[in-house]
């Protein structure tokens, strides 16, 4: 059976765990965390609500607090800041029939403490873990009232951003990566355990987008770990505590603040250009030389072919040698269609012959991934708008479908590859296509297919999205990804895997093949492949299109 999502846990054992919250209501992002814990069987056993009575200012004070030196921020905040992640709604079903517990906390300088009576009253809970959604710096015995402790997000990369406000520093900064973190509290101040961090492309033109980003797409992150414990791979809860001195953020001041809006408007005035009047136009081009030995030097010896027509483009370019013959394939894309095709051409004394149709659908096909198997060439290209992935084989001058391999799951750029034992497939899914990478394994190339059991696999930006066919190098299985921090395809990326099984997977960057400065497409190289002495790439340029431009013209105004 074909697996399009995160496999059900075959343990069966699951967890219960203890909620800290400033009340009962939620923010939708909290709200979600739980959900996708719910759905895997792990059940909230205690609602630790925090107890302290609402100060209440006069209206001197609320008026005086507008004026101050964070009065701008306190102002957007209060009028203009609404993230759909952080709206609050009612916890009465999450919670109906889960205990609650009135605590109020001694503070001790910024610190918070647990009284030992309701420490012990939590352990008796036998909470698995707790979920801090409320209070504030936690320390004392309340530390070890869970099983496996207290989690706790940071929205930020600990290692450049400490305090908050969230997300906020990286667009005043020009950071183009925010990180987020699932950590265990210790109870030293930033430094807890490291349970799991993602990196995700900074919405520089909104901070509302930005928080939901964040928030949202990192809410599945507890439950990630919940499958490595019950898979006996959680071996991170052994790790020091992350140190890190990066400084400690506060809420920006004033000045700060007129910067950081002024900078969130020319962002998105640039944003708003950009969709509209520089589209990406990409292309391909051959060297003669083995993929595993590619430089950043070698690039400049690159033959590009000749431009594409306008108003379309070459990319996602894989080869294979048939009868002496090298042929390489990829995706042919037509702004005026707004899709895609599988086009294949011959390359002969360091020309491409005449283009022919390789595999053309009803729907959008990119990424032709072309590997043997038992003397046969084939093909899988990405199929994300048919919601599979799908296996075609060379036969007289084209591509012969043959089978779904994965069916309900729209995976982007889907790459297939032999490792001790298993095929694998990876893919980024169509929803989170640059930054959340999903595996599934099989025990022959044609399947069927099993989700990796904690699925996505990574959640980077950086790293996470195919780009070739992963090669040998110096005996170890290096996996081309893109790097799309700066911009969608800005160079590939070059990951060497360290573990892969139907329960790990961790890898770790050797490399970077970067885009040419000198060459006409300069602004991004996304997809690196090699067959025998040859390797293939694309590079990116930007040039207008008014069949792009009018498509948004429509998509923007709703016509």
């Amino acid at each position: 059976m074909n697996q399009s999502g995160p496999e059900s846990v075959l343990n069966t054992k699951r967890f219960v765990f203890g909620v800290m919250s400033h009340g009962l209501s939620l923010q939708k992002w909290q709200a979600k965390c739980i959900e996708l814990l719910v759905q895997e069987g792990h059940l909230p056993g205690l609602l630790i609500i925090d107890d302290r009575p609402m100060v209440r200012q006069s209206f001197y004070k609320k008026v005086r607090k507008y004026l101050d030196k964070n009065g701008l921020y306190l102002l957007f905040q209060r009028f203009f800041f609404r993230p759909q992640a952080r709206e609050l709604m009612d916890s009465e079903a999450i919670f109906k029939g889960v205990a609650r517990m009135d605590c109020v906390v001694c503070s001790k300088g910024f610190s918070e403490y647990f009284s030992a009576p309701d420490v012990e009253k939590i352990k008796n809970h036998q909470l698995d873990f707790i979920l801090r959604f409320g209070f504030n710096i936690i320390r004392g015995e309340i530390l070890d009232a869970a099983k496996y402790g207290i989690w706790s997000f940071h929205h930020d990369d600990e290692q450049k951003y400490r305090g908050g406000p969230p997300g906020m520093w990286e667009i005043v900064n020009d950071d183009p990566v925010t990180g987020v973190i699932l950590q265990k509290l210790t109870n030293k101040l930033d430094s807890g355990i490291m349970l799991k961090k993602g990196y995700f492309k900074t919405v520089n033109h909104s901070w509302d987008g930005q928080i939901d980003q964040l928030f949202f797409d990192a809410a599945g992150f507890p439950v990630q770990v919940c499958r490595d414990i019950l898979h006996n791979v959680a071996h991170y809860f052994e790790n020091e505590p992350v140190k890190t001195n990066a400084p400690v953020c506060k809420f920006p001041k004033n000045g700060v603040m007129l910067g950081f809006l002024y900078k969130l408007l020319s962002n998105k005035i640039r944003f708003q250009f950009e969709e509209f009047f520089r589209p990406e136009s990409w292309n391909v081009a051959v060297m003669e030389k083995q993929v595993a030995e590619i430089s950043n030097e070698d690039i400049c010896k690159a033959r590009w072919f000749p431009a594409p027509p306008r108003g379309t483009y070459f990319a996602d370019s894989f080869g294979f040698e048939k009868d002496g013959m090298l042929k390489i394939v990829f995706e042919d894309w037509d702004y005026k269609t707004r899709k895609g095709k599988i086009s294949m051409v011959d390359f002969v004394n360091g020309e491409p012959l005449k283009k022919i149709a390789a595999i053309e659908e009803p729907f959008h096909v990119a990424y032709p991934y072309i590997f043997e198997h038992e003397g046969w060439v084939y093909c899988v290209p990405e199929s994300a708008s048919a919601n599979q992935v799908r296996l075609y084989r060379y036969e007289n001058q084209k591509f012969i479908f043959q089978k779904v391999l994965i069916d309900n799951f729209p995976a982007v750029d889907p790459t297939l590859f032999y490792l001790e034992g298993l095929y694998w497939i990876f893919a980024t899914h169509r929803q989170h296509s640059n930054t959340a990478l999903y595996a599934f394994y099989a025990e022959n190339f044609d399947g069927p297919y099993f989700s990796h059991k904690n699925n996505p696999v990574k959640t980077d930006i950086r790293t996470a999205r195919p780009a070739g066919n992963p090669f040998v190098s110096s005996g170890k299985l290096i996996r081309p990804a893109q790097d799309s921090s700066v911009t969608y395809g800005g160079r590939t990326v070059l990951n060497r895997i360290i573990k892969l099984t139907p329960t790990e997977f961790s890898e770790e960057i050797t490399g970077f093949v970067e885009p040419y400065e000198v060459s006409e497409y300069n602004y991004g190289l996304h997809t690196l492949s090699g067959t025998g002495n040859f390797s293939i790439i694309d590079g990116k340029k930007f040039r207008f299109n008014r069949h792009h431009f009018l498509h948004k013209l429509r998509e923007k105004s709703g016509i």
